[in-house]
């Protein structure tokens, strides 16, 4: 499965043998609960409604997140204890009534199903063998709905960029059209066009920088309401705030050419008349 063995041992196939005294394996988040500053290795677990502490702690496992890969099961306490199959029930653990089986191989699903039926079946032939995924379908699977959600976020936000390119674009057309004297003024003054364009363009870059600096604000005081959509990302990811913040400017300043550029093309004469 991957997950690291952080101290201590891993679980062997003694420990699931008849006469062998019950261990277990805590993930790092539960050694912190129970043993806070202590070492978590040779302690003693027990079930709730036990009194004997049976199981001991032979090892200390990675956190895993069961739920999905960016949350736990809701309503589970944080970290987890695994023991070996066969061993819990001499601790009072309940056998389960279901088992998932990992195999980690190269070979395609399809031609793995066979095989392991028919392992499975050498072993137990009442077991049956159902619902064969391959991981990556299971992750898939449980991501489903936050990437549902963020899908629907991006679907707005592109709609929000493009309403905010039509309102630059509609300010600085708006503009230039007010300022049409003073830019016949400065061309017949001997203004260069690109000077023209760049005035015109600069309005709108300090617009797009004053919203783009309001609005990273703004998200970073709601990233908090994100996290649990999130994996393998921080809320507060630098990399992405650039990324978004040049990707807005960049936009801003896209929707502020065409404006400029036709301020560059105005006839000083027509220009001092204009009223």
């Amino acid at each position: 499965m991957g997950i690291p063995l952080l101290r201590g041992r891993e679980l062997t196939a003694a420990d699931m043998a008849p006469d062998a005294p019950p261990v277990a394996l805590v993930t790092a988040s539960t050694a912190r609960k129970f043993w806070p500053h202590q070492d978590p290795i040779g302690k003693r677990l027990k079930r709730a409604w036990k009194s004997e502490w049976t199981t001991t702690v032979v090892g200390v496992t990675g956190d895993v997140n069961e739920y999905s890969l960016a949350s736990r099961l809701p309503g589970f306490a944080d970290g987890a204890v695994y023991v070996a199959y066969g061993s819990g029930a001499r601790a009072g653990v309940p056998r389960p009534a279901e088992m998932t089986l990992v195999v980690r191989t190269t070979n395609s699903l399809e031609s793995l199903a066979g095989a392991l039926r028919k392992a499975v079946a050498s072993i137990n032939p009442d077991v049956p063998v159902s619902e064969m995924q391959t991981l990556s379908a299971v992750i898939s699977e449980s991501l489903e709905a936050p990437r549902s959600t963020m899908w629907l976020f991006a679907i707005f936000a592109a709609l929000a960029l493009l309403l905010g390119a039509v309102g630059v674009y509609g300010v600085i057309s708006y503009s230039v059209v007010e300022r049409t004297p003073e830019i016949g003024i400065r061309l017949a003054l001997g203004a260069e066009k690109r000077e023209v364009m760049l005035l015109v363009m600069g309005q709108g870059a300090r617009m797009a920088l004053i919203g783009v600096t309001i609005g990273v604000a703004v998200a970073l005081a709601l990233t908090r309401f994100l996290a649990s959509l999130l994996y393998g990302v921080q809320p507060s990811d630098r990399m992405t705030f650039t990324v978004v913040s040049t990707l807005l400017l960049g936009v801003a300043l896209l929707a502020s050419y065409l404006p400029a550029r036709r301020a560059t093309k105005v006839d000083p004469m027509v220009a001092l008349r204009y009223e």
